[in-house]
C-alpha cells in the first residue's frame, strides 16, 4: 500500500509505470496488493523512480519489506484461497462485518466442518481438518491481549439455516450468545422482517480497521471475484452501507432474545 500510494504520487496508472521501470504489469500489481514483496534491488529501483532520495523513509520502507518476508502462522497452510486475508485479520484492530452465515471469527468446531464441507462436497478428511484448524487458530484475535473490537450484523440466516444438522445448531448458537457477552464484541441481527436492504446485493463483507492513520482500511467482499475493492470511494460506499444495515438491525438485547428463543425452539 506505502509503494502504491508512492506510485500514485507520481500520476501514473500501473500500466505507465511498470513500462518505465521495465517491469511487466503483473509484477507491479503483485508487488502493490502485496502478494509479493519487492527484492532490494527493485524496491531501491522502485523509490528512485517514484523520486524518494530521503534516507530515513527509504530505511522505513526497507524495513516494511523486511518485515513482509516473515511468514505468519496461516502461510503454512499454503492452499487456503484466503491466507491474505487472514493475515490482515490478525493484524487488524477492529472491524465492521455484516454475514449471512456463521463467521469464521464465531463458528464452532462442528460448525466449521459442516459449513466447509457443504462448501466443498469433494474435500478431501485432510484438506477438511487443515481448513477447521485453520479456522479455529483464527479466533485467536478474539481473546489476544488487545483483542480485536468487532462490530457484527448476522443475517437470520445465520440463526435459521441449519448447517450440520440440530445438535451442531445448538452449539453454535450457545457460543455465539457467548461471544455476544464479550466486552470487544457488538452482535446484532438483521430479521428477515426488514426486506430488501444494502446487502441484499453486496453481499457479505468486512472492512478492516488497524491502529495506524498511515494504514487504511479495507475492504473484503466475499462474493466478489476481486475481494479487495479498491477504487476510490470503496471503503466509503460500504461503511455507509453497513452503517444502513446496522440501522435496520435488531439493538443488542433483542439480538440475544432471538438466538435465545431460537435456541430454545431446537
Amino acid at each position: 500500500m506505502e509503494l502504491r500510494a508512492l506510485r500514485e504520487a507520481t500520476g501514473l496508472t500501473g500500466d505507465e509505470a511498470a513500462k518505465q521501470l521495465g517491469w511487466s504489469t503483473s509484477k507491479l500489481s503483485r508487488i502493490e496488493i502485496g502478494r509479493n514483496p519487492p527484492k532490494t534491488a527493485d524496491l531501491d529501483q522502485f523509490l528512485d523512480f517514484c523520486g524518494v532520495t530521503e534516507r530515513r523513509r527509504r530505511d522505513e520502507l526497507a524495513d516494511l519489506r523486511r518485515e513482509a518476508k516473515r511468514k505468519g502462522w496461516w502461510q503454512a497452510y499454503s492452499d487456503i484461497p484466503y491466507s491474505t486475508y487472514i493475515g490482515m485479520e490478525a493484524e487488524a484492530t477492529s472491524m465492521l462485518t455484516y454475514q449471512q452465515v456463521v463467521p469464521g471469527l464465531f463458528q464452532t468446531e462442528s460448525y466449521a466442518r459442516a459449513v466447509i464441507k457443504a462448501t466443498w462436497p469433494a474435500i478431501e478428511t485432510e484438506a477438511l481438518e487443515e481448513r477447521v484448524e485453520v479456522r479455529l487458530t483464527r479466533q485467536q484475535v478474539l481473546t489476544r491481549d488487545r483483542a480485536l473490537q468487532i462490530r457484527a450484523i448476522l443475517d437470520e440466516t445465520c440463526v435459521r439455516r441449519m448447517v450440520g444438522g440440530p445438535e451442531v445448531m445448538k452449539r453454535q448458537l450457545v457460543k455465539l450468545l457467548d461471544l455476544a457477552s464479550l466486552p470487544n464484541v457488538i452482535m446484532q441481527l438483521l430479521p428477515f422482517s426488514v426486506g430488501a436492504h444494502p446487502g441484499t446485493m453486496l453481499g457479505p463483507f468486512s472492512i478492516l480497521e488497524f491502529g495506524s492513520p498511515d494504514d487504511p482500511n479495507i475492504v473484503y467482499v466475499e462474493s466478489d471475484s476481486d475481494p479487495y475493492p479498491d477504487r476510490e470511494g470503496d471503503v466509503e460506499r460500504y461503511s455507509m452501507a453497513f452503517d444502513h444495515i446496522r440501522s435496520m438491525a435488531l439493538n443488542v438485547s433483542q439480538s440475544s432474545d432471538l438466538l435465545r428463543a431460537t435456541l430454545e425452539a431446537l
